[in-house]
């Protein structure tokens, strides 16, 4: 229902029933009118016969009431009339002869008593009647005086009169005369109804049209236009409400073309209301700023990743992904993070260049594009899969794998790959100059001829790891290596070979350690290897399996063949000493006595081999 029926509606409605009420009134009115007449009239009626009868009882002809009380009963709209009287006027001149002078029923009785009168009203569909009983009292005051011929008291009831009155003309006349009144409202309310549905209906055409368009724009059409009105206010109204639609659509749809390239059309897929579009791409920058300024004051590139599956995790939803990192210069991957109860589609972690498409092509490959899109990836039926890669430097790639199990899942992913896209960049520079930091760090603290770790991250470690490892219960042994005769080795082929035998001692090395062990090129043709949870058996047995898989290696040089071996010394921090480089002295020491007691050799520290000055210092 539209506005002007609304309006019409509401006024013609108030104006029934104000008129009702008006009605109902003037009915309650015209009734009571009636009612009081016809009393009048029975009041009237009864003073009448009462000044009569005392005439005639004065004039000695009470032989002639009979005649007289049949007149009066025979005026109109009299159907009854009769005479009561009291008990008194009966002891005093006998009792009546007369009918209409007995009581008739217990309303003369009760008047009688009472001295009160008594109107009692029928009323049905085809008539009404109204029958009052009115009571005869003695006066002093009354002409002639009642108590000069009553033996009666001031007050004392004498009798009554009874009649009976038929109302039923008196209550047509008043329905037909509130039937015309009906009629004539009910014709005022049908002009009136017209006059005001006509008188409005400028006014609640211009609010209907003024509605459909706010409801086009709340919508998110901003392309409409309210048309002008009729009146003076109504164009100014439309006039208005176009400039504010337009100036609306105008910085909304700049914010969209501006703010949405900035986050890869993040809202293309779900909105047409610019407003809304706007309010999310607005949420959106201003979430990637802060995240931006979370992890350019991270320490790690751990802490980066951190932020980075938080963001996929909870604030984009997304419940199953893996995050993989590419090594370009070996050509390798490892998984960085994987969402719970999450298995790749493909578990590539070499040859990555060739085999991974998404990698390959350096763009997003989705496998609702097409049916086995990615050779490599081996889908569940009805599941998909999305593969983002990201470039982040000459050394290093990302790439987010996507898991979807319902189209309504993968709708929500192709939604968000925007804003993936451009929380990745953010991140590219900071974890750019984290990764060169590490590689900077790792350079610094490695050896560059064998590619171990050098003096320095021995200090670091000692001071960051050690000591806690240490004060939790952790034994570790320290294991010192020198090559056999390396100088011979200088002196005859020159340190190029030299070099090359150092390298291929490393090689061993890192072939022969687990994740428990930590080498340290010390310095020279010197090694350090630090064992974590050390025992007596697990030390002895890597230094000998050490010894043994190099001395296996035969060397060819200038046309020479030889094999080279090691001595190895070592002790136990903290169970020799609670000093750690005291520690690595002791097994300095054991080293020089594997090598002065034949060399070739793996021994022990104790403090037996200490000499004079070292056995006052232990």
């Amino acid at each position: 229902m539209d506005s002007n029926k609304k309006i019409t509606l509401i006024i013609f409605s108030l104006v029934v029933i104000l008129t009702s009420i008006i009605v109902v009134i003037v009915a309650i009115g015209s009734r009571e009118t009636g009612y009081n007449g016809v009393t009048n009239k029975a009041h009237l009626t009864a003073e009448v016969v009462k000044k009569s009868l005392t005439s005639h009882m004065l004039n000695g002809n009470m032989d002639q009431r009979d005649v007289f009380l049949n007149s009066i009963s025979s005026l109109k709209d009299v159907q009854s009339l009769w005479l009561v009287r009291a008990k008194s006027v009966s002891e005093q001149f006998g009792p009546s002869h007369l009918a209409n002078e007995n009581p008739k029923d217990q309303i003369d009785i009760e008047v009688l008593n009472s001295g009160k009168e008594k109107i009692i009203i029928n009323e049905s569909l085809y008539g009404a009647t109204l029958r009052i009983t009115i009571p005869y009292t003695a006066s002093s005051f009354d002409k002639p005086n009642c108590l000069a011929c009553h033996n009666a008291k001031e007050g004392d009831v004498l009798g009554a009169i009874s009649l009976n009155f038929d109302i039923s003309e008196d209550r047509g006349s008043n329905i037909m005369i509130l039937l015309y009144i009906i009629l004539i409202i009910g014709l005022f309310l049908i002009f009136f109804l017209i006059f005001i549905q006509k008188k409005i209906e400028p006014f609640t055409n211009s609010f209907n049209s003024l509605v459909q368009v706010l409801k086009r724009v709340h919508e998110g059409d901003y392309s409409v236009r309210a048309q002008a009105g009729i009146l003076k206010e109504d164009k100014e109204a439309s006039l208005w409400l176009n400039e504010l639609i337009e100036k609306l659509e105008t910085v909304l749809t700049g914010i969209e073309k501006n703010l949405t390239s900035f986050v890869h059309n993040r809202a293309s897929n779900v909105n047409h209301d610019k407003l809304i579009s706007a309010k999310d791409i607005i949420e959106d920058i201003s979430e990637i700023y802060h995240y931006k300024k979370t992890i350019e004051n991270d320490f790690s590139i751990d802490d980066i990743y951190y932020r980075l599956i938080s963001v996929l995790r909870d604030k984009l939803g997304i419940k199953h992904f893996i995050i993989f990192e590419t090594d370009l210069v070996k050509d390798e991957r490892k998984t960085i993070f994987s969402a719970p109860n999450t298995k790749p589609y493909c578990s590539l972690e070499k040859s990555i260049k060739e085999s991974c498409r998404a990698e390959r092509i350096n763009s997003i490959v989705s496998s609702e594009n097409f049916s086995e899109i990615c050779r490599v990836a081996k889908c569940n039926k009805d599941e998909q899969h999305i593969c983002i890669p990201f470039y982040i430097n000459d050394q290093t790639n990302i790439t987010i794998h996507i898991v979807s199990n319902s189209k309504e899942e993968l709708n929500n992913l192709k939604y968000q790959i925007g804003i993936i896209k451009k929380y990745l960049e953010e991140t590219k520079p900071i974890l750019e100059s984290k990764l060169l930091m590490d590689a900077l760090r790792q350079k610094n603290l490695t050896d560059s001829l064998t590619g171990l770790y050098n003096r320095k991250y021995l200090d670091e470690i000692v001071e960051k790891k050690l000591a806690l490892d240490v004060k939790n219960g952790v034994i570790y042994s320290i294991m010192f290596l020198d090559i056999d005769y390396f100088k011979m080795v200088n002196d005859s082929y020159g340190h190029d070979i030299g070099d090359d035998i150092l390298r291929k001692l490393a090689i061993t090395m890192k072939k022969s350690i687990g994740p428990n062990e930590t080498l340290i090129r010390y310095g020279g043709e010197e090694f350090l290897i630090l064992k974590k949870d050390a025992t007596q058996e697990n030390t002895k047995e890597l230094a000998e399996k050490i010894n043994n898989e190099f001395s296996k290696i035969v060397f060819n040089y200038g046309g020479d063949n030889f094999t080279k071996t090691v001595s190895i010394g070592y002790s136990f921090y903290p169970i020799d000493t609670d000093q750690f480089w005291k520690c690595i002295k002791f097994a300095d020491i054991s080293l020089y006595e594997a090598k002065a007691t034949g060399r070739n050799r793996v021994v022990k520290f104790s403090k037996d081999i200490l000499k004079n000055g070292d056995k006052l210092d232990y």
